[in-house]
């Protein structure tokens, strides 16, 4: 039986499955009655736990990548992207949360423009526009609740900026590292700066009850290990771009589940400011992967020339 023609075979059904899964995060944050730092800690530190028996097997897992200090600042950022992120949950609807980090995309790219100085074309301009405006859309979506929405949807667009300069700022690892071995080493570090948070905050790391530990075991083990593993796995099958463009469908999902379990409230401002930040990010990342195809292809023709 050949494993990777069956896994190719299936990848669509398998990445289908993985946004299905990483679609329950908001509405698992949502349910948990627990501060955002301990929401943030445990998501992270129980990942750690269940990935570390997969560290522990594998040969390119060695406890030398510890020295490295680039992870360091990598799982910093990665910790305060979910502390923004969860508290967000704390002041505005769970369709906001989510459709706002939608826009890191379009905040990585800018990263690329400014501090690794690559260009940003007229149709890549257009996509940041379009979900910019869509952006003001949305938060102008609860008029009747303005000062909380405003503060809910600001911590989640501070979520969507530091979940871009997390991506940016680990480029040269993810290079360097195969996928596993780097998310364990930055989900450990995360961790830790998480544990300081909590530490300095004084909150107490017991007595949350059994159904918030079950939603926080759910929320480490569905959508951060199963959900981000089979993005990563479909990375390998599929073309990076319709994996990225397979993602935009957890803030859609998780937008329906909320209004179906949670009875939350979608107004008409939200659905047209949603489709708008999702059809500019979209937008933007087709025409960056048309531009890097393209830049790609000349490089090949100038070492044939």
């Amino acid at each position: 039986m050949n494993y990777n023609l069956d896994l190719e075979k299936n990848i669509y059904i398998i990445l289908a499955a993985g946004v299905l899964v990483i679609s329950f995060a908001g509405i698992l944050v949502a349910v948990t009655d627990v501060h955002p730092l301990i929401i943030s800690f445990y998501r992270m530190f129980l990942s750690v736990v269940f990935l570390t028996p997969i560290f522990l097997k594998r040969r390119d897992c060695h406890f030398s990548l510890f020295i490295d200090k680039r992870p360091v600042m990598v799982g910093f950022f990665l910790a305060i992207h979910f502390i923004f992120w969860v508290t967000a949950f704390e002041y505005t609807a769970v369709a906001n949360a989510v459709i706002f980090i939608a826009l890191q995309p379009i905040f990585t790219m800018l990263f690329e423009a400014l501090w690794a100085k690559d260009d940003l074309q007229p149709g890549i301009i257009i996509g940041v526009v379009l979900a910019v405006t869509g952006s003001f859309i949305v938060g102008m979506g609860d008029l009747s609740n303005l000062f909380a929405s405003i503060l809910g949807d600001s911590l989640a667009i501070l979520a969507a900026f530091f979940a871009g300069i997390y991506l940016f700022s680990g480029r040269s690892l993810r290079k360097e590292l195969d996928y596993f071995p780097y998310i364990y080493v930055v989900y450990c570090y995360a961790s830790l700066f998480l544990l300081l948070g909590v530490l300095f905050a004084g909150l107490p790391f017991t007595g949350y009850g059994s159904q918030n530990w079950l939603f926080l075991i759910a929320l480490a083990a569905g959508p951060t290990v199963i959900g981000h593993s089979v993005l990563n796995l479909a990375v390998r099958y599929v073309p990076t771009t319709l994996v990225s463009v397979a993602i935009i469908g957890e803030p859609i999902l998780t937008t329906i589940w909320a209004w179906l379990l949670l009875g939350d409230r979608i107004t008409p401002l939200t659905l047209l400011g949603g489709a708008m930040i999702l059809s500019g990010v979209v937008f933007t990342m087709v025409k960056q992967s048309r531009k890097s195809r393209i830049k790609r292809k000349k490089l090949s023709q100038r070492e044939v020339d």
